[in-house]
């Protein structure tokens, strides 16, 4: 009996001719595992009769794939051996391929432990350069300098703010046109009055030209939806009392700083009093970069100065 299998070769279907051997390979078997004189091992495995077996064995009828399938179990042979009569390949052994995938999988563990090792000796180093820049920070603000972006850090904080500016550009920007821009500190002012802190700035300087920025400056507070807040919590005075320098006076929530910016805390807590209070002066000047911190124990007797200016200030 001749089968005809379809292959491809070189993108053509040919027709290979392989002969079928399915009776001479099962009598074979039959016989070579002792099965001759007593087939009812076969018979009871596969589920056919004595006689269906006798006709594959002469290659008068054909098994079904089923029968097929369990003929080749039950002798432990291929398909390909059973119908075809070819010897059966040896059995692959994996057992050097999964060693070599158990040694790779190790290579792989061990490489990702040391990295997971650096990330943490690197992390380590990262922090202790940031800890070294604090110290730094820390030594510069020891000669009691701020600067600006510590200032506006700083002021995130503040439950109270006496302002005495030489001028107001820090938080609005006067235009040549007549309008006014956002400065660098109108964002915080805006959000501290929101959380219900107080501002009182204290102006000098000519009278109708300080009504007019403090009239811009209202308009931009608004714009951030903080009216009702400004009226409330944000009062404008002017004096005209010569005033050589600026200054600024904070009383701060020294748990939020403390538990938010555990390092700008410790950079300035030498310059905080009992209260909380927090007092610069602010440079009569455009090329410098830093304010200068009053000690402690001058921050009251400050407060006290500008007290007795507001009293006698004029409302703007």
């Amino acid at each position: 009996m001749v089968g005809l299998v379809a292959t491809r070769k070189w993108g053509v279907a040919e027709v290979q001719d392989r002969e079928i051997k399915l009776g001479a390979t099962l009598a074979h078997l039959i016989d070579s595992r002792g099965y001759s004189r007593n087939r009812r091992p076969i018979l009871d495995a596969v589920g056919v009769s004595a006689a269906a077996l006798s006709q594959y064995t002469r290659d008068q009828a054909r098994p079904s794939l089923q029968k097929l399938l369990a003929l080749a179990e039950f002798f432990g042979v291929t398909l390909d051996y059973l119908v075809y009569g070819e010897p059966m390949g040896a059995i692959p052994d994996h057992g050097p391929l999964a060693r070599y995938v158990n040694h790779a999988l190790g290579e792989i563990q061990t490489k990702a432990s040391r990295h997971s090792a650096q990330v943490v000796r690197l992390g380590r180093l990262i922090a202790d350069q940031i800890d070294a820049t604090a110290r730094q920070l820390g030594s510069v603000a020891g000669e009691g300098l701020v600067l600006d972006d510590e200032v506006y850090r700083l002021e995130r904080y503040c439950v109270s703010a006496d302002i005495m500016p030489l001028n107001l550009a820090f938080n609005v920007i006067s235009m040549d046109d007549g309008d006014a821009a956002p400065g660098q500190f109108l964002q915080v002012v805006a959000e501290n009055l929101q959380k219900g802190c107080t501002y009182r700035f204290l102006l000098t300087g000519a009278e109708e030209e300080q009504r007019d920025v403090v009239g811009r400056f209202r308009v931009l507070l608004g714009a951030h939806n903080v009216s009702d807040h400004v009226n409330q919590n944000c009062a404008f005075r002017w004096t005209d009392q010569p005033v050589l320098a600026g200054a600024a006076l904070y009383r701060l929530d020294l748990e939020s700083l403390k538990q938010d910016e555990p390092l700008l805390y410790e950079q300035f807590s030498a310059y905080l009093d009992d209260d909380g209070q927090l007092g610069y002066l602010v440079r009569p000047n455009n090329e410098s970069n830093f304010d200068m911190l009053m000690s402690s124990a001058r921050v009251e007797p400050a407060r006290q100065a500008f007290e007795a200016l507001w009293a006698t200030a004029g409302r703007l």
